[in-house]
């Protein structure tokens, strides 16, 4: 299984790190920018991404994760733009978290479709497309919202989509373990 997580100046790294770590239990992180260079995440960490955006084949995507951070350059990127369309109409699993979620407004794949975000606002001001719901995570079809606080239920709902769990047992032991830090000894 392959991941793409985008990455960009100030991207926001916590709220993607246990959705990363649960999806390398089952595959490939690919990260990916739209130019070559270091990124630094708005925590300090200067990261390299892997792969530019323009070398990536959507039919290759098995889930594409955005973080939340200052996207304001990235709204302005028709080719970010035209990859999440296709993403889209492929019905790839798609994830973005708090201002992240503004990418999928600005590239009008929300029509009919509920979501959630920090920027409500901002997203309006993007779209008139969806239906707000003020909750933590919402999943609607192939397509997975969250606020920042809940970027423990983004990751394990992203897990659910993409079917990573061995079971209700193997599910629930990790709602315990990441979400309320109940480890069985």
């Amino acid at each position: 299984m392959k991941t793409y997580i985008l990455l960009f100046e100030g991207y926001v790294s916590f709220e993607i790190m246990l959705a990363s770590y649960f999806m390398k239990t089952q595959g490939d992180i690919i990260t990916v920018a739209l130019e070559k260079g270091p990124l630094q995440s708005y925590e300090g960490f200067s990261v390299n991404p892997s792969a530019l955006l323009n070398e990536i084949n959507p039919s290759e995507v098995d889930l594409f994760i955005i973080p939340g951070g200052d996207i304001t350059a990235m709204l302005q990127r028709p080719d970010l733009m035209y990859f999440i369309k296709e993403l889209n109409e492929r019905k790839t699993p798609i994830a973005a978290i708090c201002a992240g979620t503004l990418l999928f407004g600005q590239a009008q794949i929300l029509d009919s479709r509920s979501f959630t975000t920090n920027a409500e606002t901002e997203m309006r001001a993007v779209t008139a497309q969806g239906k707000y719901v003020n909750e933590g995570v919402v999943v609607d079809g192939h397509i997975i919202t969250a606020k920042a606080s809940a970027y423990v239920d983004f990751g394990i709902e992203i897990g659910k989509v993409m079917n990573i769990y061995s079971g209700p047992e193997d599910l629930e032991e990790t709602i315990q373990v990441f979400k309320y830090f109940n480890a069985k000894s």
